[in-house]
């Protein structure tokens, strides 16, 4: 009989020991060296740890990746009156916030306008003699907060459309855009672009270049004629009116004039080359709006690492969605965490509701069989029409935007969409016992005295997914930050910039950052005070592109003296960059790992040509 052995390491009595004398004093013998190299081991790392550097340091160029939103949720809402004007002069008590379905406390509340106030972000220059090589910043004129990004649908409008939505985006940006704005012309196509700018005259130019570019084209004289949602019926809901439309329609094209002993043979191929082309027209929108998809995601994605406000105007006839609502929830889910609102101008213009009287379409075919379905046509039309605009109001609504429709002043729906953050509340909540599941939920901005006006604002929010590790969440906090333009003073940090001219076309930038380290809390073990501070720099140029940054992490295991002594005097820390004249932002980001605490501040800097 086969016996099993056990591990002794998994028995739950200890192993006993060999009762020879000889192998008993073996064993205690292997034992007791165990035990002296353990304890040798322990008094080595205890003399390291106590000889250990008090204050070391890592220093890397960061990579950003912004995905996940902070706890801290922001909503901006605009207040319109019955005649659609925006509502100033009203207060944190006006509002009323719910998070899916549950009152939440506004804690912090900001009104905003199109136009930031002049030199909010410049650091008072102290008085000092000047040097002909040294320089100190000085108030600057306001760096751009808002960003407009005009998207053209440029894959499926008409030349009409083009024509008319160029010449009202003209008129708008001849009239209506600030100093401080930076605007951005962009297409589904990729082509005729322009990056944000406040260049009118670049803005202008590539305006004029914008004409339709579909990535495929259609027999405009193809029989039957089938429309994007009648194939769509006929695939995939087998809507017997749209297959029998159809049908007759093919009949009428290809049977109706061969003779009369052809016909039955012509018409029994019908309905599976009827069926064969609906799913081609099915695939070839769907590989168009595809397109437009990648389009406003890369400008979602494009706009996301941008300070300040983002803006898009999506221009476009609308498309059909029943088949790419994952694909929208996707897009829908960006912008939302990235802050970017979303609105949409109908490029039709207004829609008299006689969709024979296009003469962009061909002519209709009237089947000769059934004439009677000649209204079922247009009814597939009018239907088709319907619902490629709900895609366009489910982007704005789903993302805090506005729908201009039915309407050809689009003049007017340039204005209206751009005003969106004209007068503007910003509410800030933090949710209580959120989960980090990247769940969507649902907001509600209301009125406490609603008096006839109507709210805009984002319609929810997805919580943050869970970070793997509190590094993880740390890093994301930094990052959010650190693309934001909101000031936060959470831990006393003073910062200045100065810069020495190398030459005429280069110079040396240096931010310098000092720490009141009084305000942080440390971790005390075997005798040393333990802590990590971060500090992230960041250099925007004047359109508020991402330029270079600087990562710092100074990790502290400060003896008692060590520590009161750096109380005493503070911190300082020095990041330096090459750079070439012009304006920059320079963002500082400052933040401690016991604490979580951090800190954000905008400096302005003018390098001289």
């Amino acid at each position: 009989m086969q016996q099993s052995v056990s591990d002794p390491l998994l028995m739950s009595a200890p192993p006993q020991i060999p009762p020879c004398p000889v192998r008993r004093k073996a064993w205690l013998w292997h034992f007791t060296s165990i035990l002296l190299a353990l304890l040798a081991a322990c008094a080595t790392a205890g003399a390291q740890n106590a000889n250990a550097p008090e204050v070391s340091s890592q220093e890397t160029q960061p990579e950003f990746k912004i995905e996940v939103e902070r706890n801290m949720v922001v909503v901006r809402a605009v207040v319109r009156d019955s005649k659609n004007r925006p509502v100033p002069g009203l207060t944190k008590d006006d509002f009323r916030l719910l998070d899916n379905g549950k009152p939440q406390v506004i804690t912090q509340f900001a009104v905003e306008t199109g136009a930031a106030a002049p030199g909010k972000n410049a650091a008072p220059t102290p008085a000092k003699e000047k040097t002909e090589e040294l320089s100190e910043e000085a108030t600057l004129p306001q760096m751009p907060r808002n960003y407009l990004g005009l998207l053209f649908e440029d894959t499926q409008m008409s030349v009409e459309d083009i024509a008319r939505t160029r010449q009202a985006a003209d008129q708008y940006l001849a009239t209506s855009v600030q100093p401080d704005d930076r605007i951005g012309i962009f297409t589904t196509s990729g082509q005729a672009q322009v990056d944000f700018t406040n260049d009118r005259a670049k803005l202008h130019a590539t305006l004029l270049l914008l004409q339709p570019r579909p990535t495929i084209r259609r027999d405009p004289n193809e029989c039957p004629n089938i429309n994007d949602y009648q194939a769509y019926l006929m695939i995939y809901r087998r809507d017997p009116y749209a297959l029998e439309s159809a049908t007759e329609e093919a009949f009428t094209c290809w049977c109706a004039n061969v003779p009369p002993q052809a016909q039955p043979g012509c018409e029994q191929q019908i309905p599976s080359q009827v069926e064969s082309q609906a799913g081609t027209v099915l695939n070839m929108s769907e590989n168009q709006i595809e397109y437009s998809l990648r389009g406003l995601e890369g400008l979602v994605r494009r706009m996301k690492v941008l300070p300040g406000r983002h803006n898009i105007i999506f221009v476009s006839p609308g498309f059909m969605s029943y088949t790419i609502r994952q694909q929208l929830g996707e897009i829908t889910d960006r912008a939302l965490r990235a802050n970017v609102v979303i609105n949409s101008l109908d490029s039709k213009g207004l829609y008299v509701g006689i969709p024979f009287n296009d003469p962009s379409q061909p002519n209709p075919v009237i089947p000769v069989r059934a004439p009677h379905l000649l209204g079922r046509k247009a009814q597939f039309l009018e239907e088709g029409i319907r619902h490629a605009e709900e895609v366009l109001n489910d982007l704005a609504m789903d993302t805090g935007g506005q729908f201009f429709h039915n309407s050809n002043d689009l003049n007017q729906g340039f204005r209206d969409l751009a005003a969106l953050e004209a007068i503007s509340y910003v509410l800030a909540f933090s949710p209580q016992n959120l989960k980090r599941n990247g769940s969507f939920h649902t907001l509600t901005v209301k009125l406490v005295k609603p008096a006839g006006l109507s709210v805009q604002a984002r319609r929810g929010y997805f919580a943050p997914q869970k970070s793997e590790n509190a590094a993880a969440q740390a890093k994301e906090e930094i990052e959010q930050a650190l693309f934001s333009q909101d000031e936060m003073h959470e831990l006393p940090v003073e910062v200045h910039t100065q810069f020495f001219k190398v030459n005429d076309s280069d110079a040396r930038l240096s931010v310098l950052v000092h720490l009141d380290l009084r305000a942080l809390h440390f971790r005390k073990d075997e005798g040393r005070n333990l802590n990590n501070v971060t500090f992230v720099t960041a250099i925007f140029d004047r359109d508020g592109k991402y330029v270079a940054g600087h990562e710092k992490v100074l990790e502290f295991r400060l003896r008692d003296t060590s520590l009161g002594k750096l109380q005493e005097e503070g911190l300082s820390v020095k990041a330096s960059f090459s750079m070439k004249p012009g304006t920059y932002t320079v963002r500082q980001v400052v933040r401690d790992a016991q604490g979580g605490e951090m800190s954000g501040l905008n400096r302005v800097v003018d390098i001289p040509y």
